[in-house]
This record gives structure tokens, sequence and C-alpha cells, in this order.
């Protein structure tokens, strides 16, 4: 059994020399898109109005907000073949499914801190969007 160790131990060191432990893995990666949050301020501030709003959760809500987060996954990918626009999208509809499911009881902070994440990682930071029910503003 040592033996065993001792030939992939010389296997993982071979490897590494022969890999190299610097390698550049960021060309691999997409490139970030920022999208231009005011061309989109309509789809963010009812997303905004339906996560953070502290009335009741209910079932009509909860279909409104994933059918808005579906709505913008289609839109930020129409007309693009960007990677990263595709991976948000993924997110974006991760998310809707998500919110679909949430129950009334439950706490939403997870929902509304993974749409703050996706949003800040697409959009351009604008005073206008929602950090919280305090910063709603009227519809």
């Amino acid at each position: 059994m040592t033996k065993f160790y001792l030939r992939a131990l010389a296997v993982i060191i071979a490897l590494v020399g022969t890999v190299g432990c610097n390698t550049d893995m960021s060309q691999l990666a997409p490139k970030p898109v920022t999208l231009n949050a005011d061309e989109y301020r309509q789809e963010i501030a009812e997303i905004d109005r339906l996560l953070f709003s502290p009335k009741a959760y209910d079932e009509s809500r909860r279909e409104k907000l994933a059918g808005n987060l579906e709505a913008l996954a289609l839109r930020i990918t129409a007309g693009s073949d960007s990677r990263f626009l595709k991976m948000e999208a993924s997110e974006i509809r991760t998310l809707a499914s998500l919110a679909k499911r949430t129950s009334a009881s439950a706490p939403r902070d997870s929902l509304e801190n993974n749409w703050m994440r996706i949003r800040n990682n697409l959009f351009e930071d604008r005073y206008w969007m929602a950090r919280s029910a305090a910063d709603l503003e009227s519809p």
C-alpha cells in the first residue's frame, strides 16, 4: 500500500513540474459584460419591488417574481453569444425556480442576497436600485 502512495505522489510531482503551478487559467474564464442598468430599470425595479416588499409572499407574488426573472434572463441573452451573459442568465433562471418554490414563511434573505449579487455582476450600480424594503420606490 505504501508503494501505491509513493507512486501516486511521484506522478503528482511530475505533473506539477510539467504543467506548472503558475498556469494562467483566466483566459479560459468568460469575459465579464456590464450592462447599462438604465436600459433595464423597469425590470430591475419591478423585481426589487416583488422581492423586497414586506407584504405577504403569496402564490401570485411568487409566480410574478419567477416570471419577471425568467423574462430578464431571456432579455439579457437576446442577440448575444456571450458566455458570461449565458452563465448569468442561468443563475437568474435558478433564482426564478427558487423564488417559485420558497414558502411564505421561509426567510427570503437568500433570494434577496443572490439577486443583489447577480444584479451587481451584470449591471452598473445605480442609486435607484433597492437594497432592502426601505429603499423601494413607488411604482
